[in-house]
C-alpha cells in the first residue's frame, strides 16, 4: 500500500497544506499515521477521510460534531510508534483490571481531544471575528473620506457659482443617495456583531458612534444641498 505525506495529500484533495496539517494533528486517530523516521505518512485510504473532514467544515459544523460523525463512518484508529522500553509500574496499577485501565486512557484521551478542539474552535472565532471587524472598519473610514471629498467639492461649487450647479447638486445627490444602504448594512452589522472579547466590544461600540456621527453629516450636507438647489432655482 502506498504512504503519502501530508503535501501529496494536499495535492490529491485540493486542501491548503496548513489546512491538512490541522485536519492531521485534530483528527489524526481516524487517519492510520505511520511514523517513518521524522515524518508521518498515510494511507490511501486517508484520502477519503481529508475529502469528508473537509465537507463536513464547509457544512458548518464544528470540531466535537465532525469526530462523533467520522467515529461512525470510519472504523477509528490509534498511531502506533517504535516499541518503548518497559516501565516498572507501582504493584496497585498492576493489579488493576485491564479493562479499567483501557478505560481510564480512553476517557482521559478524549478529554484531552475535545478540550484541544474547543480551544481551536474558539481561536477560529475570534480570528474570523477580528477580520470581520478590521473590514468593517476599513469600509467605515472609506466612508469618512467620501464625506470629506464630498464637502470639499460643494464648497467649491458654492465658491464658483457656475452655471452647472444643479446638475452638479444633483450627481451629489444620487452619490449619497447609493450610500444610504451600505450605511444601513453598516449599522446593522455593527448592532448584530456581538463578541466575548471586551476589545472588540469597544471597537463596534467606538464604530456605532462613528456611523452616527456620519449619518448627522450626512444629514447636514443635504440641507446644504436643498439651499444650494433653492439658491440656483
Amino acid at each position: 500500500m502506498e504512504l503519502l505525506a501530508l503535501s501529496d495529500i494536499a495535492k490529491r484533495t485540493g486542501i491548503p497544506a496548513p489546512t491538512a496539517r490541522r485536519y492531521a494533528s485534530l483528527f489524526k486517530d481516524f487517519l492510520a499515521g505511520r511514523r517513518l523516521g521524522r515524518m508521518t505518512r498515510y494511507p490511501e485510504d486517508a484520502l477519503a477521510v481529508f475529502h469528508r473532514i473537509g465537507e463536513l467544515y464547509a457544512e458548518g459544523r464544528i470540531t466535537s460534531e465532525i469526530e462523533d460523525i467520522l467515529r461512525r463512518e470510519f472504523p477509528r484508529t490509534i498511531e502506533v510508534g517504535p516499541a518503548a522500553e518497559p516501565i516498572a509500574l507501582p504493584a496497585v496499577a498492576r493489579d488493576l483490571p485491564a479493562n479499567l485501565a483501557e478505560a481510564l486512557s480512553d476517557a482521559l484521551s478524549d478529554a484531552l481531544s475535545s478540550s484541544i478542539a474547543h480551544f481551536s474552535d474558539a481561536l477560529d472565532k475570534l480570528a474570523e471575528q477580528k477580520t470581520s471587524l478590521d473590514s468593517h472598519q476599513t469600509d467605515i473610514n472609506k466612508l469618512k473620506n467620501g464625506f470629506v471629498l464630498l464637502a470639499r467639492n460643494l464648497k467649491r461649487v458654492a465658491r464658483r457659482e457656475q452655471a452647472d450647479v444643479s446638475s452638479q447638486v444633483e450627481r451629489l445627490t444620487e452619490r449619497m443617495r447609493l450610500m444610504e444602504p451600505k450605511l444601513a448594512v453598516m449599522e446593522e452589522i455593527s448592532l448584530t456583531l456581538t463578541s466575548d472579547n471586551a476589545d472588540l466590544k469597544a471597537r463596534v461600540s467606538a464604530q456605532e458612534v462613528e456611523i452616527r456621527r456620519l449619518r448627522e453629516d450626512r444629514e447636514r450636507l443635504e440641507a446644504l444641498l436643498r439651499r444650494q438647489g433653492g439658491l440656483t432655482d
